[in-house]
C-alpha cells in the first residue's frame, strides 16, 4: 500500500487493430493505479492490456470483447464503379451501417435507399434502390443508370443516420466493335466506326493510349486514326488503317526503325499493307500485292526471310509466295497463301510447323496434308488451320489438349479437331484454341488455368466444349491469360486472368464478361 509507482497502460493483443486513447499513464494510490476515461475505438474480441513500470514485472489483462457503439452513419463498402448504360453495376454496390468509430454494427437492420447525388448525364436509377440491411450491411445487386456521364455519385440514406456519398464514376454508352484482340496481358478491338480501342497493361505502352501503366476499362488509342485491323501481342500492338499505312505501339517489333512507343507509330517503309499482326516478339504484315513482311526478333527464323538476324524494321518473307494472311506466333509464324496453301516458318521443336518434322526453318515450308485452307493461326507452340470447308486442324504441342484432340502428346502435321463441328472462325491463343460454329456457338479447348475457356468449369478440355453464356458469337480471340469474343450485335465480352477483361475491375472472369 506504500507504492506510488507510475503505471503505464497499452494495448497488448489488438484483436481489432484499435488505438488506445485516454490518459494511459498514473501514479499509485495505496498501490493502486486507476484508469477511468480508457477507450478503445475498433470493435475487436480477444484484445488484452498490458500494465508496465520501471523495475516491476509487467502484467497482462485477461481477453476482453469491444463492441461497436450505436448505429450512426451508412458507408460505401463496394464503390460503384464505371459501366455502361443500362447494364447493372457490378460488383454490386454494397452499404454499411457503422458506428462514430468505422464500426460495422452488425445488429442493424435498418432500410437503406439509394439515389443519384451528382447527375451529370442527367440519368434515371433503376433497380431496387430501398434494401434492408442483413448483419449490418445492404447489398444492391441490379442498379443501373440509363444515360452516358462521367462523375455520377450515389447517395445513402437511412432513417436517423448519417448519410454517405460513394467516390464519382463514369457510365458510359456501349462501344460497338467490329472485332477484338486478346493478347498477352491486354486487350484490343476496334468499333465499326474504325476507332482503336485497348485496356490491360500498359507499361511498355501496348494500349496506345500516351501513358498510364494500367487500364481496367477501355482507352482510345491516340492518333484519331481509323483501322481495318488490329492485332494485340506480347507488348505491343500493330495495326493497319483503312488507307493501308502499318501501325505499332508498345515494345519489341514495332517496325519503325526505334524503340518502345506509347502512341502508334508508322512501319518503316512505303509499304501498303491489307494486314499487320503483332506477335510475341515479332509482328507481320501482308502488303495488298500478297509480299508477306516480318520484323522484330529473329532468333528461330520468325521472319521468314532466310536468316536468323533480327530487324527493326520490315523484311521481305522469302519464296516468293502470294500471302492472303500471315499470324505471327510466339518463335515461329505461320501463312495462307491466296491459292489457301499453309506455310510455317521458324521454331519447329514441338511440331508447330506442321511439316512433319522438328527441323527449325529460316524460309516458308508447306504445311503437310495438301489441305486447303481458309484461315490459319499461330499459337505459343500449336498452329491451327480452318478449312473450307469448315473443318478444323491444328498441329504442334498439345500438353494440355491445345490441339483439340484429346491430350498429351505432339502432332507434327494437322490431326482433326475432334467434335465433328464446323467453324467460321479459328483462333490459337498461348496453349488454347477457340472457334465459332457457323450458328454463334464459341467453343474453346486446351489450357485453362485462368478460366479461359469460357466454359464455367476449372477443368482442361481436350476437345472443343462450348463457351457458357448463349451469346450468339461474330469472333472469338484467344490471348494468353484470357480469351475476348465480340457478338453478333457487335458486343465485347472477355473472360480469363484479370486486369486485362475491361470490365472496370481487375477481378478475374471465369465466363464471358462484357467489356466496359
Amino acid at each position: 500500500t506504500s507504492a506510488t509507482n507510475p503505471i503505464s497502460l497499452g494495448i497488448g493483443t489488438n484483436a481489432g487493430s484499435g488505438t488506445l486513447s485516454g490518459v494511459t499513464t498514473m501514479a499509485a494510490v495505496n498501490g493502486v493505479a486507476t484508469f477511468s476515461g480508457l477507450s478503445i475505438n475498433k470493435a475487436g474480441t480477444g484484445y488484452t492490456l498490458f500494465a508496465a513500470s520501471p523495475n516491476l514485472v509487467n502484467a497482462t489483462s485477461t481477453p476482453f470483447t469491444v463492441t461497436a457503439g450505436p448505429a450512426s452513419l451508412v458507408a460505401f463498402t463496394a464503390q460503384p464503379s464505371g459501366t455502361i448504360t443500362g447494364t447493372p453495376i457490378s460488383p454490386a454496390v454494397a452499404v454499411a451501417i457503422r458506428d462514430l468509430f468505422g464500426n460495422l454494427v452488425t445488429t442493424a437492420t435498418h432500410s437503406v435507399t439509394i439515389a443519384i447525388g451528382t447527375n451529370p448525364g442527367g440519368g434515371t436509377l433503376s433497380g431496387t434502390t430501398t434494401v434492408a440491411a442483413v448483419n449490418g450491411v445492404a447489398t444492391f445487386p441490379d442498379l443501373s443508370i440509363d444515360k452516358a456521364g462521367a462523375g455520377y455519385t450515389l447517395t445513402a440514406t437511412a432513417a436517423t443516420l448519417i448519410a454517405g456519398v460513394s467516390p464519382g464514376f463514369t457510365i458510359r454508352d456501349p462501344l460497338i466493335f467490329a472485332t477484338i484482340t486478346a493478347g498477352y496481358f491486354h486487350s484490343c478491338g476496334f468499333t465499326t466506326g474504325g476507332a482503336a480501342y485497348c485496356w490491360g497493361d500498359n507499361r511498355s505502352g501496348q494500349l496506345g493510349s500516351g501513358g498510364g501503366d494500367h487500364s481496367n476499362v477501355p482507352v482510345q488509342v491516340a492518333g484519331g486514326l481509323d483501322f481495318g485491323g488490329l492485332g494485340a501481342g506480347r507488348t505491343h500492338t500493330c495495326g493497319v488503317t483503312t488507307a493501308g499505312a502499318g501501325h505499332c505501339w508498345g515494345d519489341n517489333a514495332l517496325g519503325s526503325g526505334t524503340g518502345t512507343a506509347p502512341t502508334p507509330r508508322a512501319v518503316a517503309g512505303a509499304v501498303t499493307f491489307a494486314r499487320v499482326i503483332a506477335g510475341y516478339g515479332h509482328s507481320c504484315g501482308v502488303a495488298t500485292s500478297g509480299a508477306g513482311y516480318c520484323w522484330g526478333s529473329n532468333g528461330s527464323g520468325e521472319l521468314g526471310n532466310g536468316t536468323t538476324t533480327s530487324s527493326n524494321v520490315p523484311v521481305l518473307v522469302s519464296g516468293g509466295l502470294v500471302f492472303a494472311s500471315i499470324s505471327p506466333g510466339r518463335g515461329f509464324s505461320c501463312g495462307l497463301t491466296t491459292a489457301g496453301k499453309a506455310y510455317c516458318w521458324g521454331s519447329n521443336f514441338q511440331g508447330e510447323l506442321g511439316d512433319g518434322t522438328t527441323t527449325p526453318r529460316t524460309s516458308p515450308v508447306a504445311v503437310s496434308g495438301q489441305l486447303t485452307f481458309a484461315l490459319v493461326s499461330a499459337g505459343a507452340f500449336h498452329g491451327c488451320g480452318l478449312t473450307t470447308g469448315g473443318q478444323a486442324y491444328c498441329w504442334g504441342w498439345n500438353d494440355l489438349g491445345q490441339l483439340g484432340s484429346g491430350f498429351g502428346g505432339t502432332s507434327g502435321t494437322p490431326k482433326p479437331v475432334g467434335g465433328g463441328l464446323t467453324f467460321v472462325t479459328l483462333s490459337a491463343g498461348n496453349r488454347h484454341t477457340c472457334g465459332v460454329t457457323p450458328a454463334g456457338v464459341g467453343y474453346c479447348w486446351g489450357d485453362n488455368s485462368n478460366d479461359m475457356l469460357g466454359t464455367g468449369s476449372p477443368n482442361n478440355a481436350g476437345v472443343p466444349e462450348s463457351v457458357v453464356g448463349g451469346l450468339s458469337w461474330a469472333t472469338i480471340s484467344a490471348g494468353r491469360f484470357h480469351t475476348c469474343g465480340v457478338t453478333t450485335a457487335g458486343a465485347a465480352y472477355c473472360w480469363g486472368a484479370g486486369g486485362a477483361i475491361g470490365d472496370g475491375t481487375n477481378l478475374g472472369r471465369p465466363v464471358p464478361t462484357r467489356v466496359f
